[in-house]
């Protein structure tokens, strides 16, 4: 099937989906790559905040919590989480999962950059949100020509069996201007290096950069990107808009950072679809670390 025929075959089913006229009886998520003996699992996944044509976070919802039972991440960071979304995933996972996080601003249908880990796994040690600006303790703050207040929420956590603690940062950064992503970058990477003096650091989000761009080698100086140092690696684009990017530039703007000399067994993308439905406009990433 062509890619063309791909995508608006996608597209159809999820017009359906809105529509309330298709839902698979069965969400099977086939290809998911099996764990690394010793190995921590971290995922990134841009959710897609909003209902459109191409389904509602409701149907989506369910094939994304899904995907995540199936992938069994030890911590994972989610990017546009409403509440609504939220509220879904915590339904969706059980008792398996908690999640830390502050919303951005007190706007109606705002997002979070949440942060879910196994507590059948880890104890929390530590969990925080900080503003992406000049006062990174001030809520809803930031930087003047920011679209809006952006967030990097962390949970620190100690494995129960083994007694091991890493930090999980996440994030989201301005979608607008590559200047003031720049600066958001900036604080990102401050954040990051005074968690690391706890132990390593796992970094995940939607940087709304390309692999080169500035922002980008603002956080690749001081972390490593899964991507390149894995022993099992994927390439291609992260962000495909339902689709309809499959022929835009084959980069990624999510990423997996980790700290410098970590080893990294595997980065994987999470292209999976449920009946050729897309479970957002970014896939997700997959790493598995050696911490």
């Amino acid at each position: 099937m062509s890619a063309i025929l791909k995508s608006f075959t996608a597209l159809m089913l999820a017009v359906f989906m809105s529509w309330g006229t298709f839902a698979p009886s069965v969400i099977e998520i086939t290809d998911v790559p099996a764990g690394v003996d010793g190995a921590t699992r971290i995922v990134s996944f841009n959710l897609r905040c909003k209902d459109d044509i191409y389904g509602t976070v409701e149907n989506r919802g369910k094939f994304i919590a899904e995907t995540l039972l199936r992938y069994a991440p030890d911590s994972f960071g989610v990017q546009e989480a409403t509440e609504q979304w939220l509220t879904l995933l915590e339904d969706a996972l059980g008792d398996r999962y908690a999640w830390v996080g502050e919303a951005r601003n007190d706007a109606k249908n705002t997002e979070y950059s949440a942060v879910f880990y196994r507590k059948d796994k880890f104890t929390l040690l530590d969990s925080g949100t900080k503003w992406l600006s000049k006062t990174p303790d001030a809520p809803a703050s930031k930087f003047l020509l920011s679209s809006l207040p952006r967030v990097c929420t962390w949970a620190t956590l100690q494995d129960n069996a083994t007694g091991k603690v890493y930090t999980h940062l996440n994030t989201h950064l301005d979608h607008v201007l590559e200047s003031v992503r720049v600066k958001q970058a900036g604080v990102f990477v401050e954040i990051a290096e005074a968690l690391a003096e706890r132990g390593p650091v796992v970094c995940t989000g939607d940087f709304n950069t390309e692999e080169g761009a500035k922002a980008y080698k603002v956080v690749a100086a001081a972390f490593d990107d899964a991507k390149f140092t894995a022993a099992e690696s994927d390439s291609g684009r992260t962000f495909h808009d339902y689709g309809r990017k499959l022929f835009s530039k084959d980069k990624p703007i999510d990423f997996i950072f980790v700290t410098t000399g970590t080893p990294v067994a595997r980065y994987h993308i999470i292209d999976n679809t449920v009946e050729g439905m897309y479970l957002s406009d970014h896939y997700g990433l997959c790493a598995d670390i050696l911490l």
